[in-house]
């Protein structure tokens, strides 16, 4: 099968820059199975051989959330090495894709500049330096490949992933289920597990659908992340793939409307949303148990309360990136309030505060109000590719897991790195786009897919 040329003008964005379309050759490359390791190692977190018994969401299990074994060190940093292995090269290009996000550039900055009055400095620096790599990769996938291409990759990637998750559950159930009976797979937690399995499959709903035949192939295949996340009993996961599948069918009506009609169509989402909550709220004894979950949102809530004063005594710049929960000091206190091991508030935005305060919270505010004009810009600009619902749903859905989970403070590694793409891809996408139409004097230029040599016209 032949490469497929892909026609650019000469001033047009070059192809390490954006690439074409679809890479026919794509799976036959050894730096694609180099990524697929890369991303592996990423999600799994350093727990693929945690036990998750009783002991451990007790006080007991204190040393064995905290503590990091030297192997696992060691296996962190091979994980960065063969990320920065398939970075090298392209590095410019990916950083200059990264300063374009600049608000998402400021989170990371604020990272590092919490080391100041971290109670843990040498902790908040090492782990703002793995935000900042896991960013920068992400960056790096949607610079280097083409949006096809980079969907294909993570649903490829899923399925392995996936099928690691089978593995672990079936032969080491010891440390792919929890005692509860919950899988965890190669994950550190059930809830990382369906939100890993959901991100990885996120680009699954926003394929192009041309006939019922595909149609019915995108649902029988729909069903293998759909049983994993079944079986970690993550509801957030399930809540947001309902999130995702709204963006796909919602979007595309929303962005053909006339700009007279806009606001009409932002005030029946918001009036829709409102009575939703409202019907909630009432039903709360009926719907939430459906949901698996209880008016306090399995505890989060009252957790939530012994958190506020944590938060009121460090509300501008918080504790510092990672310097909350240490297992000591007022997360110690929180945790025996508690009465259990935590590493987290299970809760973006709480975590947010905690660790960066008000002018952390402004931040993301920004990004999310910054991410929302680029997709109106490019509404007004042209048709919108379909890929660009799948940035979209992804951000929105980090934003609406965040409630009950740490989304955006990319706790979870496989989020930020999706993450990190749909941000820079609907950047890439626009720029694409938004560039004047070639004149009739211009020459075009040709390319082939990534690692193949230029085509002769």
């Amino acid at each position: 099968m032949s490469a497929t040329l892909t026609s650019f003008p000469i001033h047009m964005a070059p192809a390490e820059t954006y690439a074409g379309n679809e890479d026919p050759f794509l799976f036959r490359r050894a730096r694609t199975w180099w990524l697929f390791l890369a991303l592996f190692l990423t999600a799994q977190e350093n727990s693929i051989f945690t036990r998750q018994d009783s002991a451990y969401w007790s006080l007991k299990g204190l040393p064995q959330k905290f503590d990091s074994h030297s192997n696992l060190l060691w296996l962190t940093a091979i994980t960065c090495a063969i990320g920065l292995g398939l970075m090298i090269g392209h590095i410019g290009p990916t950083l200059r894709t990264m300063l374009r996000q600049k608000t998402v550039a400021a989170f990371a900055v604020l990272a590092f500049l919490s080391t100041f009055w971290s109670q843990v400095p040498g902790l908040t620096f090492r782990r703002a330096g793995l935000l900042s790599l896991g960013l920068t990769f992400g960056c790096f996938l949607a610079t280097y490949y083409s949006p096809e291409d980079l969907r294909r990759l993570m649903l490829a990637a899923g399925v392995i992933v996936g099928i690691a998750c089978i593995a672990w559950g079936i032969l080491l159930p010891q440390y792919g289920i929890s005692i509860d009976g919950e899988w965890k797979g190669i994950f550190g937690h059930k809830n990382h597990m369906g939100l890993g399995i959901l991100f990885f499959f996120s680009g699954l709903p926003f394929c192009h659908i041309p006939s019922r035949r595909r149609l019915l192939t995108l649902m029988l295949q729909s069903l293998f992340p759909l049983g994993l996340i079944l079986l970690s009993r993550s509801m957030t996961a399930l809540i947001l793939i309902f999130v995702l599948i709204a963006v796909r069918i919602f979007g595309p009506f929303i962005a053909s409307r006339r700009r007279e009609q806009i606001p009409f169509v932002v005030y029946s989402i918001a009036v829709g949303l409102l009575v939703l909550a409202l019907a909630i709220t009432a039903g709360e004894r009926i719907i939430l148990p459906l949901l698996g979950k209880d008016p306090t949102l399995t505890g989060r809530t009252d957790h939530w309360a012994i958190l506020l004063p944590y938060m009121a005594d460090h509300l501008w710049l918080g504790y510092g990136y990672k310097a909350f929960w240490t297992g000591t000091g007022d997360s110690l206190s929180v945790i025996r309030s508690v009465g259990g091991a935590m590493k987290g508030a299970d809760s973006g935005y709480i975590d947010t505060m905690l660790q960066f305060g008000l002018v952390g919270m402004g931040i993301l505010l920004v990004t999310l109000l910054v991410f929302l004009r680029d997709f109106a810009r490019l509404v007004r600009r042209a048709s919108v590719p379909l890929i660009a619902y799948w940035y979209v749903g992804v951000v929105i859905a980090i934003f609406v897991g965040s409630i009950t989970e740490g989304l955006i403070t990319f706790s979870i590694p496989v989020p930020e790195i999706v993450g990190a793409i749909a941000f820079a891809g609907l950047r890439n996408l626009y720029d694409e786009i938004a560039l004047p139409r070639p004149s009739p004097n211009d020459s075009p230029r040709r390319f082939l897919p990534h690692g193949t040599q230029e085509a002769a016209l």
